[in-house]
């Protein structure tokens, strides 16, 4: 039987929903086993092939990704992967990026593909906007499709190299991509509204949120991505990216008023 990993990031949530629809999937007839990058992950190069995921952050992999792979050692020998994005408005260049440096550690792409999925940023700036809160429609069956495709490409042989292609609307949102990598995003606390649970500091996967001078009280380190997990998973809706307006939709939990 052969042995499929599936190594993945995800922010506030859509990318860990692809996965496990893809793992229910693929297990009734492979060995699949799924893992977070924010966790140490097994050896790939103890699998047949891998499935890797990431959000589309300021137009480009999750940095979590990207450096776990600037990391991994180059494998021995070439591993089949199938990649994928999960995206708000449009994934551009994400998977291309992603490919090519997997390149480099033998991880050979054979098949990508893009989701639209609800925006972690985009429900937060503009919750009156409906798709910033929805998967795409027909979305089970199209990764059912992608995987199908995926199965398909690993029986050929030999295994070819399909490089995503480059995508012309990231020249156009070149400044919008530059502003989101070197500009940071604050994000407010409502210390009224917080119960001090310390979840938005425990689950931050950069660890970029410490305590201020109490519970009730968060700092922001420079090497925050915005995923807004913290944002989205509090409870009482105490965190926001405007410092006198408590967000009013959450991907996660809804405020306790609604």
């Amino acid at each position: 039987m052969k042995k499929i990993l599936i190594l993945y990031f995800s922010g506030a949530g859509s990318v860990s929903t692809i996965v496990s629809f893809m793992k229910h999937k693929l297990s009734k007839h492979f060995h699949v086993e799924a893992y977070s990058l924010e966790k140490q992950a097994p050896h790939i190069g103890n699998y047949d092939a891998v499935i890797i995921g990431t959000p589309v952050y300021h137009a480009a992999p999750a940095r979590l990704v990207s450096d776990y792979f600037d990391d991994l050692p180059q494998l021995l020998q070439k591993i089949p992967a199938f990649v994928f994005s999960a995206h708000g408005l449009h994934s551009l260049n994400t998977n291309r990026i992603l490919a090519k440096q997997l390149a480099a550690k033998n991880i050979i792409t054979i098949y990508d593909s893009a989701y639209r999925c609800p925006a972690s940023d985009g429900a937060l700036i503009a919750p009156f906007i409906k798709r910033f809160f929805e998967f795409e429609k027909g979305i089970s069956k199209k990764v059912n499709r992608d995987l199908n495709m995926f199965l398909k490409a690993l029986k050929q042989r030999p295994i070819g190299a399909s490089m995503p292609k480059f995508s012309f609307w990231s020249i156009v949102n070149a400044p919008n991509k530059a502003a989101g990598q070197h500009f940071m995003v604050k994000i407010h606390m409502d210390e009224n509204s917080c119960n001090g649970c310390g979840l938005c500091v425990r689950s931050c996967p950069h660890t970029a949120l410490v305590h201020g001078k109490n519970k009730k009280s968060i700092k922001q380190l420079k090497n925050c991505e915005n995923c807004y997990r913290c944002v989205h998973h509090c409870p009482n809706a105490a965190l926001s990216l405007f410092k006198r307006k408590t967000p009013q939709k959450l991907l996660v939990y809804k405020r306790k008023s609604d």
